[in-house]
């Protein structure tokens, strides 16, 4: 039992206090620390606590404070109370968060399941992306999945920006647009920005999926992404 109430925010020596006076009503401080064995020097000011969280209260009999529990009912209050104060301080908590740093999750798929990974994520998570490098290794790699995948687009009404390299014909859904990057011009891997994610799609055997989420690095693809997409032919 002790740990339970430890676990809702009690000390150790307040658990022991609650639960004997669960036991033993109209006791003193004296009689407390003897039974708890608790220093009597810091008696009060675990009851004062108690007190505090409404679990205890006492009587004054000739003069002498003698202390009981008060019904268990009063540690559900105390509960809804520390929520009540968590959902009144967690606007603050929020606003708090610092926007100096990024956190980076990374995580690399290898073989096929890499791709068919970043494509579940897009169709689940996202309204709309932007990928260049294409070169129609994703169609030839993924196969009939590839397919799939152009369909759920299709359904989802996915909207999607690709640029790829003038004079490949690659495989696009409905809300597909397409601009064309100079032949000259190589990227090595497939990039693909959704949301705070960059996914680098490496099409040599075995297969990678790299999938960093970073809402900075995503920033500065996307940023990548815009300028090439200016100065790219429809």
């Amino acid at each position: 039992m002790i740990a339970e109430l430890t676990s809702i925010g009690l000390s150790k020596q307040e658990a022991e206090i609650y639960i004997y006076l669960n036991k033993e009503k109209n006791q003193t401080a004296s009689e407390i620390a003897e039974q708890t064995r608790t220093n009597r020097s810091v008696v009060y000011g675990l009851l004062d606590s108690l007190i505090n969280k409404g679990l205890v209260n006492y009587v004054l009999i000739n003069g002498v404070k003698r202390f009981s529990s008060t019904k268990p009912e009063a540690l559900v209050e105390f509960i809804k109370e520390k929520e009540i104060a968590l959902k009144r301080i967690l606007p603050q908590l929020k606003s708090l968060k610092s926007d100096e740093y990024d956190i980076v999750n990374v995580e690399v798929f290898r073989g096929v399941n890499g791709g068919l990974a970043v494509m579940k994520d897009i169709i689940k998570n996202c309204n709309e992306y932007v990928a260049f490098g294409e070169d129609t290794s994703f169609q030839r790699i993924m196969g009939t999945l590839a397919k799939q995948y152009v369909r759920q687009l299709n359904e989802r009404k996915v909207k999607e920006r690709l640029l790829v390299p003038e004079g490949r014909k690659v495989l696009i859904s409905k809300n597909t647009e397409l601009r064309y990057l100079p032949k000259n011009m190589q990227i090595p891997s497939i990039t693909t920005v959704y949301g705070n994610k960059v996914a680098l799609a490496i099409f040599q055997k075995p297969y990678y999926a790299i999938v960093i989420e970073s809402k900075e690095l995503a920033h500065t693809y996307r940023s990548l992404f815009e300028l090439l997409w200016k100065t790219a032919k429809p």
